[in-house]
Formats: C-alpha cells, sequence, structure tokens
C-alpha cells in the first residue's frame, strides 16, 4: 500500500483551527462517561473528523451524527489510545462515510488506525478507493460496521474492506462487507482474532485468515463470493505460520461469482465455487459448519506446491514450512458441492467433484499430512497434484482420515491470549 508523508505541522494547525469552529459536545448524560466529541457533516467533513482525531484524549468516543459525510482524503488515528469512532443514528445506514470524492495525494485507503484499544461502530462507510478499514494496532474492534463499493464487484475497488495486520487481539463481529477485490474481510500477520456473526457477500474472497496464529471464525454467513473462507499461508510475511485456526458454526454458501481479483494476486488463482479453504495450514478445524451450492467444492486442503504448479513462481522464503499438517474436519453438513468444478480444478479431470479435496501432497521429509475427516467422513477426494493429477493416482478411499482428534478451543474473549 502507498503511504506517503503526512505534514503533522499542518494538521495541528488544522485541528486548532476545527475545533475552534466545532466544540466538542457531550453526547451523554453520565457525567462518569467517557468526552465525548460530537461531530455533524459540514463543509469539510474530512477537516472536521480529522482534527476531532487528532484533539482526542485516551478513552475519547468521536460521536458522528446522521447524515452522509463526504471524505476526499484519508482519515487517520495514531496517537492516542482507546479512542471509539460511533455512529449515532438509529441504525448504522443512518451514518455514512463516502470516500467517492478522495483524490490522491493524501493515502488512498479510507481509515487508516496505528493505535491500540480503537473502537469502530455502528456506521456505514462505502467506496474507499485502497482499502477500507486499516487497522495496525492492539486490541480493537470493529462492530456493526458495513463497507461496501457502489460500483458493485468490481475489480476497480478496494483489496479489503475490513483489514487487520501486525496486530493482536482484533474483534471483527456483527458487521458486513460488499465488493471488495480481494478479501472482504482480512486479518493477517496477527495472533489473537475473532471473526464472528457477520454478512460477508460480493467479494473475491469472503473472509481471509491469513500468517496468523490462534483465530476464531463463526456464525458469519458467507455467500456469493468467488470464495468462501480462505486460510492462507504466503510466504514473506513477518509471522511464518498459519496454525490454530476455528471455522465453526458458518454458513457457506453458493460462493459462485465470478472472480474479479487483480491478475497475478493469490485469490485470483482461487477457484470459483469453493466454500472454505487452507494452504500450508497446520492445526486447521473445520467444524459444525453447513457448507451447501459451492460449485468447485466445499473443503479444498493444499500445500503451498500447488501455487508453485499453478503460477510456476518457485517458494523462495525458506523460513516458511509450505506443507500442510492436521486439518481437522468435523460435524460439518454438506449439500450441493462440486457440482460445476472451475479454474485450477479442472486439470483434476472429474466433471463433478467431492465436499473435501486434498492435493496428496506430503513433506518429503515423512510427516503425516494429518488430515483427519472425523468419525463420519463427508465425501473426499485426494487430487494426486504430485502426480500431474493422474486420475489413476487419484482415490476417494476415507480409510487411512476416519479419525477423531482434540478440539481448538473457542475463542469468545480473550482471557487466555498473550501480549
Amino acid at each position: 500500500m502507498r503511504r506517503p508523508a503526512i505534514d503533522s505541522s499542518a494538521l495541528v494547525v488544522l485541528a486548532a483551527l476545527v475545533a475552534g469552529a466545532f466544540p466538542a459536545t457531550s453526547c451523554s448524560d453520565d457525567p462518569a462517561a467517557s468526552p465525548t466529541t460530537q461531530i455533524s457533516p459540514s463543509d469539510d467533513d474530512a477537516a472536521t473528523i480529522q482534527a476531532a482525531l487528532i484533539n482526542a484524549e485516551s478513552g475519547d468516543t468521536i460521536c458522528l451524527m446522521p447524515g452522509t459525510y463526504a471524505i476526499n482524503r484519508e482519515l487517520s488515528l495514531a496517537n492516542h489510545v482507546d479512542v471509539t469512532v460511533k455512529g449515532c443514528g438509529a441504525t448504522r445506514d443512518d451514518v455514512v462515510l463516502d470516500f467517492a470524492g478522495q483524490t490522491g495525494g493524501e493515502g488512498d485507503d479510507a481509515f487508516t488506525v496505528t493505535a491500540n484499544g480503537f473502537t469502530i461502530r455502528d456506521l456505514t462507510l462505502k467506496n474507499a478507493p485502497g482499502n477500507g478499514i486499516v487497522i495496525q494496532a492492539d486490541d480493537a474492534l470493529v462492530h456493526n460496521v458495513k463497507v461496501f463499493w457502489d460500483a458493485g464487484s468490481v475489480s476497480a475497488n478496494g483489496y479489503y474492506a475490513i483489514y487487520p495486520t501486525s496486530a493482536h487481539r482484533i474483534i471483527i463481529e456483527d458487521s458486513e462487507v460488499v465488493g471488495a477485490s480481494d478479501a472482504g474481510i482480512y486479518v493477517g500477520s496477527s495472533e489473537y482474532a475473532i471473526v464472528r456473526r457477520n454478512k460477508v457477500h460480493g467479494n473475491v474472497a469472503g473472509i481471509e485468515i491469513e500468517n496468523t496464529l490462534h483465530a476464531d471464525v463463526y456464525d458469519n454467513e458467507v455467500t456469493d463470493n468467488s470464495a468462501g473462507i480462505l486460510g492462507l499461508l504466503l510466504p514473506n510475511l513477518n509471522i511464518k505460520a498459519l496454525g490454530s485456526v476455528l471455522i465453526r458454526n458458518n454458513h457457506v454458501h453458493a460462493n459462485n461469482r465470478p472472480n474479479f481479483a487483480h491478475e497475478g494476486t493469490t485469490v485470483s488463482y482461487v477457484p470459483v465455487g469453493t466454500g472454505m479453504m487452507t494452504l500450508c495450514g497446520k492445526d486447521i478445524e473445520f467444524r459444525d459448519n453447513v457448507i451447501e451450492n459451492n460449485d468447485s467444492t466445499g473443503i479444498l486442503i493444499v500445500s503451498y506446491k500447488i501455487f508453485e504448479i499453478l503460477t510456476d513462481k518457485p517458494l523462495t522464503d525458506m523460513a516458511m514450512d509450505p506443507f500442510v499438517q492436521r486439518v481437522f474436519v468435523t460435524g460439518n453438513t454438506f449439500s450441493g458441492n462440486g457440482q460445476k468444478p472451475a479454474g485450477a480444478l479442472l486439470i483434476t479431470g472429474q466433471t463433478t467433484l467431492e465436499n473435501v479435496l486434498w492435493d496428496g501432497i506430503l513433506n518429503p521429509a515423512g510427516d503425516d499430512a494429518g488430515i483427519c475427516l472425523g468419525p463420519n467422513p463427508p465425501s473426499f477426494r485426494m487430487i494426486a497434484a504430485g502426480d500431474g493429477f493422474k486420475a489413476a493416482s487419484q482415490s476417494t478411499d476415507t480409510s487411512t482420515h476416519t479419525c477423531t482428534r482434540a478440539a481448538l478451543p473457542e475463542l469468545e474473549t480473550f482471557a487466555a491470549a498473550q501480549p
């Protein structure tokens, strides 16, 4: 992402001027409540909101009153912890931050946060030219937020709608995301994340957990994306593992939208119609999900080798383990998946495919991949990627994968999380 330098002295002067014109007003009758700045739409919404962000004290709430705010530059919060930005309408649709008029030179993301303890809630953000909400900080909460683009699902949209990265203890809940050209909700290079009760549709990937440890993704509705929920390990990032990721109780259905990702990006290679996928994951659990009507397959389990085959890009990050290990698929309900395979899965030579696919690639050091399909396995196919996807080398035998293992812990809070 492009992050041009900002003249901090100019911002301070601007903040002082705007703060005088729009003094802080309490929105609470509780004298013990955190100080609140109340903002309404103005002639220069970006300046007004940015001034409030600069002038905020730790623990403050910035209350955005109903209306549409025309934002022409990137907003940012950097210096104050535990700040809340809150829409103060009856619903999140009553407070809209519209970045359609954002111009270059001030950053191309909508809202960037590098201060810990940030909360954004109860509002709508639309038309970000780059990413939507970018959080590079700890202990953040995104609650009841909608992010979308008026253009619909097109590759000109920003890559990510809600985008925490290099963060700890992140919660994204009760939100809606539409139209991201890479992933609607993306958690990357982070530790301890909860993604719950969101509606995610019309994106390339609905939810993506990438190079992250300890994530719980549950009670989401993920539909009409090119692919549903992805857990990926990619090279040349700070965290060299994807592990302890629990994906449970989600409804993942009809993720068959044509892939509109930018050419050459990782998600551009993900087959349309993939319900869920893990790439190089360790200790990944797919539990108690309803996975239905995804045209290519319900769950795809692959190593980095298959990515090398598809892209002709050899792995150069020797610190990354490119193999899958200990994937547990249990208690899910499958129906209608694999009826029209697409993209890279056409190489299997099959006209229909099973609910769970594994590339069959093992670590040559001899480690068992540990693909466990529970006591009552769903339909399954090992697609023999390491042997040219030859039909004779593929297998639908589940006998060596019929097993159980200890469940991953659920994350309702971060009481046990380490800083």
